[in-house]
């Protein structure tokens, strides 16, 4: 349960383009704030960071770019074609991760906060949250949005849903399901049901 006065917490999570980001759309439209830890990991990635060298030290120069900046994709390549080099980078990365999360869970208003995590309950942060809401999808879905987004083939799609974590383990835990397989009204239409049950702890 949160342990902020005023304030309820509510974690977002689902496998890979299940539609994580239009719901947190349209809990924001609801007037929640929005903490989405892939931004606060670009962040932590930044050569002004002090897990920068870190990684590097443990995937090589190879992974920047032009202007000395982690490549997100080249990183990409390596660590969604090999599982144990996932586990080296979210080792590197979640503590850190999970800090800023808490800071900024600290220095928001009183309210309805929303975190926005992939990994929302395999690194922990769902110790944060007062309802853990995890958005679902079918397989065929997730693969078409995943080729179309990322401009990628159908092999290359099906092996980085495959190197994630069951959706149904995800689902087993889940205090609210959003369906995201139709139309956004039919999404909205069950975000705003569960909206209407929120109460704020004093």
């Amino acid at each position: 349960m949160s342990v902020w006065p005023g304030k309820y917490i509510i974690g977002v999570t689902g496998n890979i383009c299940v539609g994580k980001s239009e719901v947190c759309k349209i809990l924001a439209d609801l007037g929640a704030q929005i903490i989405d830890a892939d931004i606060v990991a670009h962040d932590v990635m930044k050569s002004s960071s002090l897990v920068f060298q870190d990684i590097i030290a443990t995937f090589g120069v190879n992974i920047l770019n032009n202007s000395g900046e982690i490549d997100r994709k080249l990183l990409g390549n390596i660590v969604f074609s090999d599982k144990s080099a996932l586990k080296k980078l979210e080792s590197l990365l979640h503590p850190t991760i999970r800090a800023k999360i808490e800071e900024t869970i600290l220095n928001y208003q009183e309210g309805v906060i929303v975190i926005e995590a992939i990994k929302l309950l395999e690194t922990g942060l769902s110790d944060y949250c007062d309802s853990v809401w995890v958005v679902n999808a079918s397989y065929n879905k997730r693969l078409a949005r995943l080729t179309e987004r990322d401009n990628i083939n159908i092999d290359e799609a099906q092996n980085r849903i495959h190197m994630q974590g069951p959706q149904e383990l995800k689902l087993q835990r889940a205090d609210v399901v959003i369906e995201n397989d139709d139309s956004l009204d039919a999404t909205y239409v069950q975000i705003w049901r569960e909206w209407g049950k929120i109460v704020l702890p004093k």
